[in-house]
């Protein structure tokens, strides 16, 4: 007779210890997956944030021939970007770009403008 109760006992106790692990990982599962989705979200908008900036590179260029970069955007409250010195080469201008978002997405764009044909010439994402 008590051999019934401690084989309910631990059969309760091996039950209620395997529901309990797979609502652990259920519950990180959804945890890690918010936090990819974030992730990903912010580089979206660092992305962005440097495409802005480029943009307004080459609206300064257009505008000023002299233009010499080395300047800081604040985007929004939470995206910035910088532009780095432009080195111009007489046939063409190479400039880099970086774009944070939250300070932990971080976008780099290596920028290549002919002067010549006054189009870009390689648009790289760089690590």
């Amino acid at each position: 007779m008590k051999s019934r109760g401690f084989i309910a006992l631990m059969s309760a106790i091996i039950i209620s210890s395997i529901l309990l692990l797979v609502a652990v990982g259920g519950s990180l599962t959804g945890f890690y997956t918010r936090t990819n989705i974030v992730d990903t979200e912010l580089k979206e908008r660092s992305l962005a944030a440097a495409d802005s900036c480029v943009d307004r590179a080459l609206v300064a260029l257009a505008q000023d021939q002299q233009y010499a970069g080395k300047k800081t955007h604040v985007l929004n409250g939470l995206d910035r970007c910088t532009i780095s010195t432009l080195f111009n080469s007489g046939t063409h201008i190479d400039f880099t770009v970086q774009a944070t978002s939250s300070a932990m997405a971080v976008t780099n764009l290596k920028i290549s403008y002919s002067t010549s044909t006054v189009s870009v010439l390689e648009w790289l994402e760089v690590p």
